[in-house]
């Protein structure tokens, strides 16, 4: 009996799809993460944007165009559940003991809006890119800190004051920056009434959508019970619904999710919901958070800013500092610990993302002055910023790699 081959032909070309690009992003990132720990001062953060790079405009441009917004997907769960960890930091009972944190994350954010922007104003920057450049500057990057906290296994005073103070300082970044874009904006077809409109509805919107979200959650958890596997699922569902309800809202996913964790750690006085370790799932997000950022990267951004990058992140970490100093003796902090906290909260851009993409839809225009700006910090802080982070927490002994 003969056989013979069916004829065989693809009737459309390959294309990329969710599990090909999850499973391809999650290998190559696993393998250059795993090469740059090879040193000990280098997270593997690092490896994961360095692949990232790779793959994406700024190299073989393999991540970029649709497929890189189908990252985006992934990329947005990984930095909901970052803020959700980093939320629960915040817890209000400490903060009224430690009343010169507080004064530290206010000092520090008004000094990097005034350094940054009269800095950049002098260089000959446009006033709306200084200002916007400005509030950029005062929000640490969320996911940077919390991957280096974990992977570290740091507990301490300075990591708990880092920790709180990225929360706070993102929280602060996010307010300033939608009561700014309204009276900066240059939206030649949109009302200003429209524009404060906007402001109030995302600041609001967010406030309502993040007590919804704890409102569900709450009686699920008690629901429940505290056991670990099952509260583990239940907070990945709900953060899930979360960010779909932000999305289809248009409101800033990075705020809701941050009130929404500051109110499932101070509002659940009965402890309902347990302190959860996110371990192997929040791992795979991780991956493709930091992949997805390397992607973005274009060196030709740098060239196109580089001066107001150097100058903005010279004014920004000298704001942080005077900040952080000014009431370190107060908070009997040694001056050491001072120096590495500073230190910790180098990295910046991914949070300056997370604003961008929230309200590029409605300010096309002002937001595209920023982008090359912001890009140029991307490139340099999103690849010194993790290696810095990781040698303060080192060097604070919290770690226990000192």
């Amino acid at each position: 009996m003969d056989w013979t081959l069916p004829p065989f032909a693809l009737a459309q070309p390959i294309q990329w799809n969710a599990l090909l690009l999850f499973g391809s992003l999650l290998l190559f990132g696993l393998v250059g993460g795993h090469i740059v720990t090879k040193n000990p001062w280098f997270p593997r953060i690092t490896g994961y944007l360095i692949v990232g790079f790779i793959l994406g405009v700024g190299g073989l441009d393999l991540l970029s165009g649709d497929v890189l917004k189908l990252a985006n997907i992934f990329a947005d769960m990984a930095m909901a559940l970052v803020v959700y960890q980093l939320g629960r930091y915040v817890d209000i009972g400490w903060l009224r003991r430690e009343k010169w944190l507080l004064a530290t994350v206010i000092l520090s954010a008004v000094l990097c809006f005034t350094f940054v922007s009269g800095a950049l104003i002098w260089l000959g920057t446009s006033r709306v890119l200084a200002l916007l450049g400005g509030v950029l500057a005062i929000a640490t990057a969320p996911a940077v800190v919390m991957v280096v906290v974990r992977d570290l296994k740091a507990e301490g005073q300075v990591t708990r004051r880092l920790a709180a103070m990225t929360a706070l300082n993102n929280f602060v970044a996010i307010l300033a920056a939608y009561a700014l874009l309204p009276v900066v904006a240059h939206e030649s077809a949109t009302p200003f009434s429209t524009l404060v409109a906007h402001t109030l509805y995302s600041l609001c919107g967010s406030l309502v959508l993040a007590y919804l979200t704890y409102r569900l959650m709450m009686p699920l958890a008690r629901l429940l019970g505290r056991q670990p596997s099952r509260q583990f699922v239940l907070v990945i569902a709900v953060i899930t619904l979360a960010i779909g309800a932000a999305h289809a809202l248009q409101l800033p996913i990075l705020l809701t999710m941050l009130i929404f964790a500051i109110m499932s750690k101070n509002l659940d006085h009965q402890y309902d919901l347990m302190e959860l370790e996110f371990g192997v799932a929040n791992e795979l997000f991780i991956v493709m958070l930091f992949v997805t950022i390397g992607a973005s990267i274009r060196l030709s951004d740098l060239s196109m800013v580089g001066a107001s990058v150097a100058v903005l992140i010279a004014a920004r970490f000298l704001a942080m500092a005077c900040g952080v100093f000014s009431f370190a003796h107060f908070a009997k902090m040694k001056w050491k610990q001072a120096a590495l906290i500073t230190l910790g909260t180098l990295p910046m851009t991914e949070a300056g993302l997370g604003l961008i993409q929230t309200t590029a839809y409605l300010y096309p225009n002002t937001t595209a002055d920023i982008l090359p700006l912001l890009a140029g910090c991307l490139i340099v802080l999103e690849l010194l910023g993790p290696i810095a982070t990781q040698f303060a927490l080192i060097k604070s002994g919290e770690s226990g790699r000192e």
